[in-house]
Protein backbone atom coordinates (compact mmCIF):
# COMPACT_ATOMS: atom_id res chain seq x y z
CA UNK A 1 0.00 0.00 0.00
CA UNK A 2 1.02 3.28 -0.66
CA UNK A 3 -0.37 5.06 2.09
CA UNK A 4 -0.92 4.10 5.99
CA UNK A 5 -4.05 3.10 6.28
CA UNK A 6 -4.40 2.64 10.04
CA UNK A 7 -6.54 -0.64 9.63
CA UNK A 8 -5.65 -4.49 10.09
CA UNK A 9 -6.99 -6.60 6.69
CA UNK A 10 -9.03 -4.96 3.57
CA UNK A 11 -6.30 -5.05 1.02
CA UNK A 12 -8.36 -5.21 -1.97
CA UNK A 13 -10.51 -2.75 -0.90
CA UNK A 14 -7.79 0.17 -0.35
CA UNK A 15 -6.14 -1.10 -2.57
CA UNK A 16 -9.03 -0.22 -5.16
CA UNK A 17 -9.60 3.19 -3.71
CA UNK A 18 -5.54 3.80 -3.59
CA UNK A 19 -6.23 2.90 -7.73
CA UNK A 20 -9.13 5.46 -8.06
CA UNK A 21 -6.78 8.01 -6.72
CA UNK A 22 -3.65 7.51 -8.77
CA UNK A 23 -5.46 6.81 -11.70
CA UNK A 24 -7.67 9.95 -11.54
CA UNK A 25 -10.58 8.27 -11.28
CA UNK A 26 -12.10 9.36 -7.73
CA UNK A 27 -15.98 8.96 -7.85
CA UNK A 28 -17.39 11.74 -6.52
CA UNK A 29 -19.45 9.69 -4.04
CA UNK A 30 -18.22 6.69 -1.68
CA UNK A 31 -19.84 4.59 0.59
CA UNK A 32 -17.95 2.31 2.88
CA UNK A 33 -20.31 -0.77 3.80
CA UNK A 34 -19.81 -3.56 5.95
CA UNK A 35 -20.21 -4.22 9.93
CA UNK A 36 -19.07 -1.64 12.79
CA UNK A 37 -15.58 -2.01 14.16
CA UNK A 38 -13.69 -3.24 10.59
CA UNK A 39 -12.26 0.25 9.90
CA UNK A 40 -14.36 2.20 7.45
CA UNK A 41 -14.57 5.27 9.83
CA UNK A 42 -10.96 5.50 9.48
CA UNK A 43 -10.37 5.00 5.64
CA UNK A 44 -13.07 7.64 5.22
CA UNK A 45 -11.33 10.14 7.32
CA UNK A 46 -7.69 8.95 5.64
CA UNK A 47 -9.36 9.12 2.44
CA UNK A 48 -10.25 12.54 3.38
CA UNK A 49 -6.42 13.60 4.61
CA UNK A 50 -5.17 12.05 1.39
CA UNK A 51 -7.25 14.44 -1.11
CA UNK A 52 -6.48 17.56 0.85
CA UNK A 53 -3.25 17.20 1.61
CA UNK A 54 -1.36 19.22 -1.42
CA UNK A 55 1.87 17.25 -0.01
CA UNK A 56 0.79 13.85 -0.41
CA UNK A 57 -0.58 12.63 2.23
CA UNK A 58 2.06 14.30 4.55
CA UNK A 59 0.69 14.16 8.19
CA UNK A 60 2.54 17.55 8.62
CA UNK A 61 0.09 20.11 7.08
CA UNK A 62 -2.09 22.37 8.25
CA UNK A 63 -4.66 20.20 5.83
CA UNK A 64 -3.31 16.99 7.20
CA UNK A 65 -3.72 17.96 11.16
CA UNK A 66 -6.48 20.26 10.41
CA UNK A 67 -8.73 17.01 8.64
CA UNK A 68 -7.23 14.71 11.47
CA UNK A 69 -8.34 17.05 14.33
CA UNK A 70 -11.53 17.62 12.55
CA UNK A 71 -11.36 21.64 12.23
CA UNK A 72 -10.94 21.53 8.33
CA UNK A 73 -12.69 24.49 6.69
CA UNK A 74 -13.57 22.88 3.51
CA UNK A 75 -13.91 19.24 5.04
CA UNK A 76 -17.30 18.70 6.78
CA UNK A 77 -17.34 15.98 9.44
CA UNK A 78 -20.99 14.73 10.52
CA UNK A 79 -20.28 12.04 12.87
CA UNK A 80 -22.70 9.75 14.23
CA UNK A 81 -24.09 10.48 17.33
CA UNK A 82 -27.25 8.22 18.15
CA UNK A 83 -29.21 10.48 16.38
CA UNK A 84 -31.30 10.41 13.15
CA UNK A 85 -30.88 12.78 9.96
CA UNK A 86 -33.73 15.38 9.59
CA UNK A 87 -33.75 17.55 6.28
CA UNK A 88 -32.99 20.51 8.41
CA UNK A 89 -29.65 19.58 8.68
CA UNK A 90 -29.43 18.23 5.13
CA UNK A 91 -30.45 21.91 3.84
CA UNK A 92 -27.45 23.72 6.19
CA UNK A 93 -24.91 20.67 4.77
CA UNK A 94 -26.03 22.12 1.43
CA UNK A 95 -25.38 25.30 2.35
CA UNK A 96 -21.97 25.06 3.86
CA UNK A 97 -20.99 23.09 0.79
CA UNK A 98 -22.41 25.81 -1.42
CA UNK A 99 -19.76 28.16 -0.11
CA UNK A 100 -16.99 29.27 -1.67
CA UNK A 101 -13.58 26.46 -1.64
CA UNK A 102 -10.63 27.13 0.10
CA UNK A 103 -9.00 23.69 -0.62
CA UNK A 104 -7.97 21.14 -3.29
CA UNK A 105 -12.07 19.31 -2.45
CA UNK A 106 -15.30 20.18 -0.33
CA UNK A 107 -15.57 16.68 1.35
CA UNK A 108 -18.62 15.77 3.12
CA UNK A 109 -17.82 12.73 5.51
CA UNK A 110 -21.52 11.18 7.13
CA UNK A 111 -21.17 8.06 9.49
CA UNK A 112 -23.54 5.90 9.74
CA UNK A 113 -25.87 7.12 6.32
CA UNK A 114 -28.90 4.60 7.47
CA UNK A 115 -29.21 7.23 10.25
CA UNK A 116 -30.76 9.47 7.06
CA UNK A 117 -34.18 10.04 7.06
CA UNK A 118 -36.59 9.28 4.20
CA UNK A 119 -37.42 12.91 3.53
CA UNK A 120 -34.19 13.85 4.19
CA UNK A 121 -32.72 11.37 2.27
CA UNK A 122 -34.74 12.27 -0.84
CA UNK A 123 -33.34 15.90 -0.57
CA UNK A 124 -29.80 14.85 0.04
CA UNK A 125 -30.14 12.57 -3.28
CA UNK A 126 -30.53 15.48 -5.22
CA UNK A 127 -26.95 17.00 -3.64
CA UNK A 128 -25.57 14.06 -5.20
CA UNK A 129 -27.29 14.18 -8.27
CA UNK A 130 -26.37 17.62 -9.20
CA UNK A 131 -23.14 18.08 -6.56
CA UNK A 132 -21.01 21.51 -6.44
CA UNK A 133 -17.98 21.31 -8.33
CA UNK A 134 -15.41 19.48 -6.85
CA UNK A 135 -17.07 18.05 -3.94
CA UNK A 136 -16.25 14.69 -2.80
CA UNK A 137 -18.76 12.68 -0.53
CA UNK A 138 -17.25 9.74 1.78
CA UNK A 139 -20.27 8.21 3.54
CA UNK A 140 -20.33 5.11 5.61
CA UNK A 141 -23.32 2.42 6.69
CA UNK A 142 -23.17 -0.77 8.67
CA UNK A 143 -26.44 -1.89 6.51
CA UNK A 144 -26.51 -1.18 2.91
CA UNK A 145 -29.94 -2.54 2.66
CA UNK A 146 -31.39 0.00 4.47
CA UNK A 147 -30.13 2.91 2.17
CA UNK A 148 -32.45 3.89 -0.71
CA UNK A 149 -31.52 2.35 -4.22
CA UNK A 150 -31.39 5.78 -5.84
CA UNK A 151 -28.45 6.56 -3.36
CA UNK A 152 -27.08 3.49 -4.27
CA UNK A 153 -27.31 4.01 -7.53
CA UNK A 154 -25.36 6.78 -7.55
CA UNK A 155 -22.46 6.33 -5.19
CA UNK A 156 -19.18 3.82 -5.61
CA UNK A 157 -19.90 1.04 -3.08
CA UNK A 158 -16.90 -0.28 -1.34
CA UNK A 159 -17.84 -3.36 1.11
CA UNK A 160 -15.66 -3.95 4.01
CA UNK A 161 -16.07 -7.43 5.31
CA UNK A 162 -15.48 -9.12 8.53
CA UNK A 163 -12.25 -11.17 8.37
CA UNK A 164 -11.35 -14.65 8.97
CA UNK A 165 -10.65 -15.84 12.64
CA UNK A 166 -7.33 -17.09 11.76
CA UNK A 167 -6.41 -14.47 9.35
CA UNK A 168 -7.24 -11.79 12.86
CA UNK A 169 -4.97 -13.93 15.22
CA UNK A 170 -2.54 -14.32 12.70
CA UNK A 171 -2.30 -10.10 12.35
CA UNK A 172 -2.84 -10.11 16.35
CA UNK A 173 0.24 -11.96 17.06
CA UNK A 174 2.31 -9.67 14.36
CA UNK A 175 1.50 -6.42 16.20
CA UNK A 176 1.18 -7.63 20.09
CA UNK A 177 4.33 -10.54 19.48
CA UNK A 178 4.38 -10.10 23.45
CA UNK A 179 0.87 -10.74 23.82
CA UNK A 180 0.38 -14.29 25.67
CA UNK A 181 -1.65 -16.75 23.18
CA UNK A 182 -4.89 -17.32 25.12
CA UNK A 183 -5.81 -13.77 25.14
CA UNK A 184 -4.73 -13.32 21.21
CA UNK A 185 -7.19 -16.27 20.61
CA UNK A 186 -9.85 -14.83 23.50
CA UNK A 187 -9.92 -11.51 21.26
CA UNK A 188 -10.00 -13.30 17.98
CA UNK A 189 -12.73 -14.91 18.77
CA UNK A 190 -14.54 -12.29 20.85
CA UNK A 191 -14.16 -9.64 17.97
CA UNK A 192 -16.17 -11.77 15.50
CA UNK A 193 -14.00 -10.67 12.74
CA UNK A 194 -13.90 -7.01 13.35
CA UNK A 195 -10.47 -5.87 13.43
CA UNK A 196 -11.43 -2.56 14.72
CA UNK A 197 -12.90 -4.58 17.98
CA UNK A 198 -9.93 -6.29 17.89
CA UNK A 199 -7.45 -3.95 18.49
CA UNK A 200 -9.54 -2.27 21.02
CA UNK A 201 -9.74 -5.17 23.17
CA UNK A 202 -5.62 -5.60 22.89
CA UNK A 203 -5.45 -2.11 23.92
CA UNK A 204 -8.09 -1.76 26.39
CA UNK A 205 -7.74 -4.53 28.77
CA UNK A 206 -11.10 -3.39 30.53
CA UNK A 207 -13.12 -3.59 27.60
CA UNK A 208 -11.63 -7.62 27.75
CA UNK A 209 -12.50 -7.75 31.03
CA UNK A 210 -16.26 -6.52 30.35
CA UNK A 211 -16.54 -8.93 27.48
CA UNK A 212 -15.40 -11.68 29.24
CA UNK A 213 -18.03 -10.91 31.97
CA UNK A 214 -20.81 -10.28 29.26
CA UNK A 215 -19.60 -13.54 27.90
CA UNK A 216 -20.38 -15.79 31.14
CA UNK A 217 -23.44 -13.73 31.84
CA UNK A 218 -25.02 -14.95 28.43
CA UNK A 219 -24.34 -18.50 28.94
CA UNK A 220 -25.53 -18.31 31.85
CA UNK A 221 -29.04 -17.02 31.18
CA UNK A 222 -29.70 -18.77 27.78
CA UNK A 223 -29.15 -22.16 29.60
CA UNK A 224 -30.96 -21.67 33.07
CA UNK A 225 -32.57 -17.85 33.64
CA UNK A 226 -36.09 -17.15 33.31
CA UNK A 227 -37.76 -14.90 30.85
CA UNK A 228 -38.19 -12.50 33.87
CA UNK A 229 -34.53 -12.49 34.91
CA UNK A 230 -33.85 -11.67 31.13
CA UNK A 231 -35.83 -8.91 31.48
CA UNK A 232 -33.67 -7.99 35.00
CA UNK A 233 -30.60 -8.01 32.93
CA UNK A 234 -31.87 -5.98 30.45
CA UNK A 235 -32.99 -3.38 32.29
CA UNK A 236 -29.19 -3.66 34.03
CA UNK A 237 -28.03 -2.91 30.57
CA UNK A 238 -30.48 -0.03 30.04
CA UNK A 239 -28.34 1.87 32.81
CA UNK A 240 -25.82 1.86 31.00
CA UNK A 241 -26.07 1.88 27.19
CA UNK A 242 -22.02 1.18 26.12
CA UNK A 243 -23.10 -2.18 27.13
CA UNK A 244 -26.04 -2.91 24.84
CA UNK A 245 -23.46 -2.93 21.40
CA UNK A 246 -20.92 -5.08 23.72
CA UNK A 247 -23.91 -7.52 24.85
CA UNK A 248 -25.33 -8.04 21.21
CA UNK A 249 -21.74 -9.11 19.36
CA UNK A 250 -21.50 -11.77 22.20
CA UNK A 251 -24.55 -12.93 22.23
CA UNK A 252 -23.98 -13.19 18.59
CA UNK A 253 -20.75 -15.09 18.67
CA UNK A 254 -22.14 -17.46 21.45
CA UNK A 255 -25.12 -18.62 19.49
CA UNK A 256 -23.00 -19.36 16.48
CA UNK A 257 -20.63 -20.79 18.43
CA UNK A 258 -23.41 -23.17 19.30
CA UNK A 259 -25.00 -23.32 16.01
CA UNK A 260 -21.79 -24.63 14.73
CA UNK A 261 -21.09 -27.71 17.67
CA UNK A 262 -21.19 -31.38 16.27
CA UNK A 263 -24.78 -32.60 16.48
CA UNK A 264 -26.39 -29.43 15.92
CA UNK A 265 -27.99 -30.43 12.87
CA UNK A 266 -31.96 -29.64 12.95
CA UNK A 267 -30.78 -27.97 16.31
CA UNK A 268 -28.67 -25.68 14.24
CA UNK A 269 -31.50 -23.84 12.13
CA UNK A 270 -32.87 -22.89 15.41
CA UNK A 271 -29.90 -20.86 16.33
CA UNK A 272 -29.80 -19.60 12.42
CA UNK A 273 -33.34 -18.04 13.53
CA UNK A 274 -32.26 -16.76 16.40
CA UNK A 275 -29.10 -14.86 14.59
CA UNK A 276 -31.47 -13.38 11.97
CA UNK A 277 -33.78 -12.19 15.17
CA UNK A 278 -30.41 -10.73 16.58
CA UNK A 279 -29.70 -8.28 13.07
CA UNK A 280 -33.27 -7.68 12.80
CA UNK A 281 -33.10 -6.42 16.33
CA UNK A 282 -29.50 -4.45 15.51
CA UNK A 283 -30.86 -2.76 12.25
CA UNK A 284 -33.94 -1.96 14.78
CA UNK A 285 -31.40 -0.25 17.48
CA UNK A 286 -29.89 1.52 14.90
CA UNK A 287 -32.81 2.92 13.86
CA UNK A 288 -33.51 4.46 17.53
CA UNK A 289 -36.94 2.31 17.70
CA UNK A 290 -37.65 1.82 21.77
CA UNK A 291 -34.38 0.03 23.25
CA UNK A 292 -36.12 -2.10 25.83
CA UNK A 293 -38.81 -3.14 23.41
CA UNK A 294 -36.56 -4.57 21.04
CA UNK A 295 -34.16 -5.93 23.73
CA UNK A 296 -37.11 -7.90 25.45
CA UNK A 297 -38.96 -8.69 22.36
CA UNK A 298 -35.39 -10.13 21.39
CA UNK A 299 -35.20 -12.17 24.79
CA UNK A 300 -38.07 -13.77 24.01
CA UNK A 301 -37.16 -15.09 20.02
CA UNK A 302 -34.29 -16.91 21.43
Amino acid sequence: MKYNWSIIGHEKQLAQIENDISSGNLAHAYLLAGPNSVGKNTVARKLAGILQCENDFCHSCNACLQVEKGCHVDTVVFEDNGESIKIEEVRRIMERLNMTRQAQYKILLIQSLERMRTEAANSFLKMLEEPPERTIFIMTTDNVRVILPTILSRVRVVKFNSVSNSYLRDKLKQLYPKSEAETIETVSLLSLGKTGKAVHLMEHPDSLANYLKTYHDIQNFLAYRSVSERFSYIEEMLEDPLRIETFMNILTHVLRSKMLEPGRQGGGKIYAKALSKIDEAAMLLRQNINVRLVLENLMLQI
